[in-house]
């Protein structure tokens, strides 16, 4: 066996997938989530309104 060949048979691909799919859904969670408080906050976004 030369040094470029590798032996994959001992990776589970298959829970890799799911582990970046769930790391994928929770980012995307996360970036629902208001950043600066309530939607209906005077002051959401950061500017506040006067």
């Amino acid at each position: 066996m030369s040094d470029l060949e590798f032996d994959l048979d001992h990776l589970d691909f298959d829970q890799a997938e799911q582990n970046v799919e769930q790391q994928q859904l929770a980012q995307l969670e996360r970036a629902a989530e208001p950043q600066f408080g309530d939607d209906d906050d005077e002051c959401s976004g950061g500017a506040c309104k006067i």
